[in-house]
């Protein structure tokens, strides 16, 4: 891979025109080629963690599924975290693998924002959407949680606008919380997308109140909205070379932490103390 910046590229100064997405941050793992903001082909698996043995077959099989191949590919995007550590490794090795040799327009997305922009369109696309707790205001707000383990979570939400092209506005800064820190500083209802079960009971019982929910494996976040998201950014001129893309793993791992004293790697945020007496 050149190292060179490849937000300089043709595929970099504008929405590219084929793109490769990949989401395996999470338990299930997910692959989709778009061309412009249409989706060709999408492949899922949705063994658990299996991510090592399945990535690169479920990225043939969406490109044989699509007609591409891997050289008419010309940006990809990578749910970039904060997931699992192992998952996180995994996919990006893969992406930095599939650009090996070639310059390619890449660009990280945030798997929280894809949890609350998928979650958001499933609720809306439901015909019974009211009924089932969907956002129902102009511009919802919509709380994406992953299980951070340790009783705390990593999470983030997002005002949507009401054109159905982006979620912008963030209300929380993605972080990672202890459930009351959680509750105080975001004090009003919002609408809940988790793919873990449980989650939103959780976090209930700390106090967080809910407009509605989206709870389970339906939350999980896909790569069809990485590649969406990823689109998006590489029209703003976001793209870097596969050789400069890292994983935003959030937490440090156990033995960093214990030795710097922080939870959470540099610059990121961190609200698991205890919360404000009222």
């Amino acid at each position: 891979m050149n190292g060179s910046s490849a937000g300089s590229s043709g595929a970099g100064a504008g929405r590219a025109q084929r793109l490769l997405a990949i989401e395996a941050a999470t338990e299930g793992l997910s692959v989709a080629l778009l061309e412009g903001e249409r989706v060709v082909a999408a492949r899922e698996e949705r063994s658990a963690r299996q991510h090592a043995a399945s990535l690169l077959a479920v990225v043939d099989e969406t490109l044989r599924a699509a007609g591409v191949g891997l050289a008419e590919i010309e940006a990809m995007a990578i749910s970039a975290g904060p997931g699992s550590f192992t998952s996180l490794r995994i996919s990006l090795a893969t992406l930095k693998g599939l650009c090996f040799g070639r310059t390619v327009a890449v660009v990280g997305v945030s798997t929280l924002e894809t949890i609350a922009m998928g979650a958001f369109e499933a609720a809306r696309a439901q015909a019974g959407a009211a009924a089932a707790g969907a956002p129902g205001e102009a511009e919802p707000e919509v709380l994406a949680l992953l299980d951070a383990r340790r009783g705390e979570w990593y999470a983030g939400a997002w005002r949507v606008p009401a054109q159905p092209d982006a979620l912008r506005a963030p209300t929380l800064i993605e972080g990672l919380y202890a459930p009351a820190r959680l509750v105080e500083d975001l004090p009003r209802a919002v609408f809940v997308a988790a793919p873990e079960s449980g989650a939103v009971a959780a976090l209930e019982a700390a106090g967080l109140r809910r407009t509605g929910a989206l709870e389970g494996p339906a939350a999980r976040p896909r790569a069809e909205i990485v590649g969406r998201l990823g689109q998006q950014r590489l029209a703003r001129g976001e793209a870097q070379s596969a050789a400069t893309l890292t994983a935003r793993y959030l937490r440090r791992a156990e033995a960093e932490a214990r030795r710097t004293g922080m939870a959470v790697e540099s610059g990121e945020t961190e609200r698991t103390g205890p919360a404000r007496q009222a």
